[in-house]
């Protein structure tokens, strides 16, 4: 049973993300950082990291991602070992554009962190260890966010999770989830994340 509740960004020693994976995602942060282009890893290796290591095959990340740099961009990636078939149509059409690892095979999907949301994750970010990597993560309370405006399980459970080990400012969420409810148009983001906290133990009043 996970009891502890912490806000350390690193891995426990004793996981150990495969090589494949682990090697993909420095290829990806190296260019991110050398075209000087901000991130923060989200996803599962982002929930591996803060709260309880669990499975996952791609990597996530969130990025600032101006339409005149997208060129420079591409060209990284490919010359890095990257397919990049369709990244402007798929980030005009769907905000997120997926890339493949050749060698490995480990895809790497990258987030445009455009809109108050996107900025607010990246001026928030927090530098952690994963593995033998350097990384910029997403706050424990931004991926929080994330999760809760999906509606996927696996999603609600990892919002679970980071409710039951990080020490969360569930203000911060829950004052997210509804300026995110309120641009959909639905009750349905705060109503997963106070799901959450009930099903993580916790009460709704931080006092």
């Amino acid at each position: 049973m996970i009891c502890q509740r912490r806000r350390v960004a690193a891995l426990p020693e004793w996981f150990v993300v495969t090589r494949d994976l682990e090697a993909a995602l420095r290829l990806v942060i190296e260019i991110l950082d050398g075209l000087k282009l901000r991130y923060a890893l989200v996803g599962g290796l982002a929930v591996s990291t803060w709260a309880w290591p669990r499975s996952t095959r791609d990597v996530d990340l969130w990025a600032a991602l101006p339409d005149e740099r997208l060129p420079e961009l591409e060209h990284a990636l490919m010359a890095d070992g990257f397919e990049v078939p369709a990244m402007v149509d798929e980030l005009r059409q769907f905000g997120v554009f997926r890339s493949r690892h050749r060698e490995s095979g480990v895809f790497v999907d990258i987030f445009d962190a455009t809109g108050p949301l996107g900025e607010a994750l990246l001026d928030r970010r927090l530098s952690g260890q994963l593995g033998q990597t350097r990384v910029w993560l997403s706050s424990p309370e931004d991926l929080a966010v994330l999760k809760a405006f999906s509606d996927r399980d696996r999603d609600f459970d990892d919002l679970v999770l980071l409710l039951s080990v990080v020490d969360l400012d569930r203000d911060y969420v829950l004052e997210w989830a509804r300026r995110l409810d309120q641009s959909i148009g639905t009750e349905e983001v705060v109503a997963r994340v106070r799901s959450a906290i009930s099903k993580a133990g916790l009460q709704f009043d931080r006092t």
